[in-house]
């Protein structure tokens, strides 16, 4: 009878602990739509240029620009976390935006490139270069078998090289990813989405390298005028959920600003056509095609 006792008073500690851990780490893109996904034209041979006009502040002014957003599926090798050279490997995502920005001495460049899985949206990698003629910043994270590992080189004062590792949850995901991670957000049936983010890396300077706490919202349907043209879009925000702004400074969080393009078929898969965020940050859709920009 003791023994018993102790088996039905163990099951009863167990099951709650158990279902505790479901609740509080849940897979946040189960939902997520796939039909943009799984779409054929994801395998012609081309990839995807979005074209934006967009702003940006640097050095206490707004500065306009054209930023380059190149998405393609490709296989990742296992071992270099590169394109895989065999045809073997994890389908991903290769989400590339790509930023030269002219100030009055010289030219900033960023490029922001991540991996993520198709099938369910994990996210994978982030490179991030940043070069101009003060110096080369650069930032790498891997997310893989359960622990996001990171490093950072920045040029400036007191920074330099640092590196770090974590234990990511499922709700986990890159800042970077977002404009296409949030492509398969279902906006027919919104509801309020808890992720772990890793903040935006586009920046010479060393970033916060561990995730935050944030909020997607769906905000409504709404028909833009854009310079690609009239475009019906789906508005969301992502929150971060602290008391003081990730950019410096005492006060709320800034909050950032996307649409999607309500169109699901291709071309329009629904991409960011829209993003309005932080210090002077947007993206207006001016051009869409599909390119094999690789080939002569």
């Amino acid at each position: 009878m003791k023994r018993l006792l102790l088996i039905i008073s163990s099951a009863l500690v167990i099951v709650p602990i158990a279902c505790g851990r479901s609740q509080l780490d849940p897979d946040p893109f189960a939902a997520f739509t796939r039909a943009w996904r799984e779409n054929p034209v994801w395998h012609d041979g081309q990839a995807e240029l979005a074209v934006y006009e967009a702003t940006r502040e640097i050095y206490g002014q707004s500065r306009r620009y054209t930023a380059r957003l190149y998405t393609n599926k490709e296989l990742a090798d296992k071992q270099t976390k590169t394109k895989s050279a065999t045809g073997r490997g994890r389908e991903v995502f290769k989400h590339h935006m790509r930023e030269d920005i002219a100030t009055q001495n010289y030219t900033i460049h960023y490029s922001t490139m991540c991996y993520v899985g198709t099938t369910d949206l994990k996210s994978l990698k982030i490179d991030m270069g940043s070069q101009e003629d003060c110096g080369a910043t650069f930032k790498q994270f891997v997310n893989h078998a359960g622990t996001c590992q990171w490093y950072q080189f920045s040029y400036f004062p007191n920074e330099g090289r640092r590196s770090g590792q974590y234990l990511p949850t499922k709700n986990f995901v890159f800042q970077d990813a977002l404009s296409l991670v949030l492509r398969g957000y279902p906006f027919d049936a919104p509801t309020d989405l808890s992720l772990m983010v890793v903040p935006d890396q586009t920046s010479s300077l060393a970033s916060r390298p561990r995730p935050q706490a944030g909020t997607v919202k769906y905000v409504g349907f709404e028909t833009l005028k854009l310079p690609v043209g009239q475009v019906d879009t789906h508005h969301v925000t992502f929150n971060y959920n602290l008391s003081v702004a990730l950019q410096g400074g005492e006060g709320k969080p800034p909050i950032h600003h996307y649409w999607f393009a309500a169109e699901q078929s291709a071309p329009w898969l629904p991409v960011m056509v829209r993003y309005e965020g932080p210090e002077g940050t947007s993206y207006k859709l001016r051009g869409l095609r599909r390119w094999a920009y690789w080939k002569p």
